[in-house]
């Protein structure tokens, strides 16, 4: 797995809605293997989106769901939108305004390219 190869489609969700403001590739230990767009602190950003994934595949896991095949959360602040992608986590932090669907649809395309890169 090359960065180079990573890159392509994560710049390319981040630079098809002014509304996405950070995409970040995660590795299986919580750090960020590749990221593009706004952030605070892209390590613990990462961790928390990991963190985060985890935690909702614990919850699914008890109620004997299995786990996540996407986290989709709207909040006033904004929307996140994190994917199983192998080992790895994606995380795509959007604004409140973008509109849900679209949002999943460009999500969904990013995963499955990156799905056969990994």
């Amino acid at each position: 797995m090359k960065l180079t190869t990573l890159t392509p489609p994560l710049e390319s969700l981040h630079a098809s809605s002014d509304e996405i403001l950070l995409v970040s590739l995660i590795s299986s230990d919580g750090m960020p293997v590749v990221h593009f767009g706004e952030g605070l602190d892209f390590d613990e950003q990462s961790a928390l989106f990991f963190e985060m994934k985890k935690a909702c595949d614990r919850v699914l896991e008890g109620l004997k769901l299995g786990t996540s095949e996407e986290v989709f959360i709207r909040c006033r602040e904004g929307c996140i939108s994190i994917w199983p992608v192998k080992d790895m986590v994606f995380a795509c932090l959007a604004k409140p305004t973008i509109n849900s669907q679209r949002m999943q649809m460009l999500v969904w395309k990013t995963v499955s390219r990156l799905s056969g890169l990994v």
